[in-house]
């Protein structure tokens, strides 16, 4: 079988999500939110993969082999989806054999992942290309929602954790050093009683400057001690919201959003 068609990007090098879980998110969130089953709309973005030339790695046997292609082209009417080739002629024989094909691809990162049960060889436009059907829904994580940004040292962002049993007297604040809509890395600036791997601490508040206020469980995920150039020694932790609110998850997505407008406006400013 002829190689006509090969992605901008050398066969030889592993693809971006080849460590990262076929269909689990390791954030433990609920996928189906982000499954679409409009053929109108999974045609769309298929074509804006195809538009953008967007690499797509396909992935079979179980994960252990792969091959990396692109969208070629997207017939709706016909039911049908065209890959390209991919420069490895031996993967390309193995694919096209096998059968429960996944399709992991990153676009303005969203991932993107949809499968098909086979691949037959086809030709578009007058060149040789593989087929499958439309997928019937495809998956579209916008990993944008837990992407982590570091919060400006001028304007320190905090969170403030409810009286402890164990301390009534006062509300314990911790600095945010980085958030996402996933959760918040913080330093332990106050020392409150309790900060440990594991524990649980409820009704947190985060005030986002200009956005309002968000409230949700946190549960700390990790710890480590960190020394700052004056020898000054702090802990600093992970922490996973738990049990929040969307209406509170857009707030901090629009926050983050506002932070990365602010850095590229500043960089082009330079």
């Amino acid at each position: 079988m002829n190689r006509v068609s090969t992605p901008q990007q050398p066969d030889a090098a592993m693809p971006e999500d080849r460590n990262q879980p076929l269909i689990h998110d390791s954030a433990g969130t609920d996928q189906s939110k982000y499954l679409i089953h409009s053929r109108p709309e999974i045609a769309a973005i298929l074509n804006t993969l195809a538009k953008s030339a967007t690499v797509v790695t396909a992935y079979f046997d179980g994960g252990s082999d792969f091959v990396l292609t692109s969208i070629a082209g997207v017939k709706p009417d016909q039911d049908k989806v065209f890959v390209d080739y991919g420069a490895d002629a031996a993967a390309n024989q193995r694919a096209l054999q096998t059968r429960d094909i996944t399709f992991v691809a990153t676009h303005e990162r969203i991932r993107i992942q949809f499968s098909a049960e086979s691949l037959r060889a086809a030709r578009l436009g007058g060149r040789e290309v593989l087929s499958m059907a439309l997928p019937a829904s495809l998956l579209r994580l916008q990993r944008r929602e837990y992407f982590r940004i570091s919060t400006p040292l001028t304007r320190p962002l905090l969170c403030r954790i409810p009286p402890l049993r164990a301390r009534p007297q006062a509300t314990a604040e911790v600095t945010i050093v980085d958030i996402s809509c996933g959760g918040i890395s913080v330093i332990d600036f106050t020392e409150p009683a309790g900060i440990e791997t594991g524990a649980r601490f409820r009704n947190c508040r985060i005030r986002l400057p200009d956005l309002g206020e968000v409230t949700t469980d946190i549960e700390v995920r990790s710890t480590f001690e960190v020394t700052f150039k004056n020898g000054a020694k702090h802990r600093r932790a992970g922490c996973e919201f738990i049990g929040m609110r969307e209406r509170d998850r857009a707030l901090i997505q629009r926050y983050i959003s506002r932070l990365e407008r602010e850095r590229r406006d500043l960089a082009g400013a330079r």
